[in-house]
């Protein structure tokens, strides 16, 4: 229980965060573009697909953190 709270205390840090905002644009905005970029060029997007592209970067923001988590718990175990 103490290892579930210190990798959720590294997972909601500052730096893993911004970090992990940052990739989740850069790569959600590629994604976007290649599932969905025939309607945003036609500029026919519902909000369905707006919605869909809003969860598209949470996968990019969710394996940003995860990998992030588990260097920095890594780190620590080295250093104990």
């Amino acid at each position: 229980m103490i290892r579930f709270k210190i990798a959720l205390d590294i997972w909601l840090s500052k730096k893993i965060l911004i970090n992990s905002v940052k990739t989740a644009i850069f790569v959600g905005t590629i994604l976007a573009f290649i599932n969905h970029g025939d309607l945003i060029i036609s500029g026919a997007l519902t909000s369905e697909c707006v919605m869909k592209m809003g969860l598209t970067c949470l996968v990019p923001y969710s394996v940003a953190s995860w990998t992030a988590t588990k260097a920095e718990m890594a780190l620590l175990s080295l250093n104990q």
